[in-house]
């Protein structure tokens, strides 16, 4: 069985609420290794829409970014290093979009599929049960949320979890 790694993104809004794109991503895998990037926004992004609430949730601003955010070839170098021979997993289909939209601003594809983690589960036979327990247990000890390093191990500690604690499938 390949290792699985949990995606996660924070924007600059809900793309409900505007022309977001993304501003911090962090890959996880269930072993515990996490690295997390702040993304330096490409020009084309400058006069997309920011949402206050967004900000306030995350605690990213734009000049963090500016100080602080790397450039988005760099960061997706470093995500397909980190992620490499690995099936990659995020918990809603916005990761999927955001990495998308960081890929095709710099002219590449996407360095890998983002894959829904509720078909892992399923694959894997998980009840919900199985599944509300192993998130409480995750939420417990990574409580904090709206970091996208915080959820991206919270999910793979959801993963681990159900791995550790799951009976194997019968045939």
């Amino acid at each position: 069985m390949r290792d699985i790694v949990l995606i996660d993104f924070e924007a600059s809004c809900l793309p409900q609420f505007g022309k977001s794109y993304p501003i911090e991503v962090a890959l996880a895998r269930t072993d515990g290794q996490s690295r997390a990037w702040l993304i330096y926004p490409l020009p084309k992004w400058r006069n997309w829409d920011w949402s206050d609430e967004a900000e306030a949730l995350h605690r990213i601003s734009r000049e963090m970014l500016d100080r602080k955010g790397l450039p988005a070839e760099l960061v997706l170098a470093e995500m397909a290093e980190f992620a490499a021979d690995c099936d990659v997993y995020a918990d809603a289909d916005l990761d999927a979009f955001w990495l998308e939209l960081l890929a095709h601003g710099v002219g590449r594809k996407p360095p890998f599929a983002v894959r829904y983690l509720g078909e892992w589960m399923v694959e894997r036979g998980f009840t919900r049960p199985q599944v509300v327990t192993a998130l409480d247990a995750a939420k417990r000890r990574e409580p904090r949320e709206h970091f996208a390093r915080d959820d991206a191990r919270r999910l793979a500690l959801v993963a681990r979890i159900l791995e550790e604690n799951a009976a194997p499938l019968k045939a």
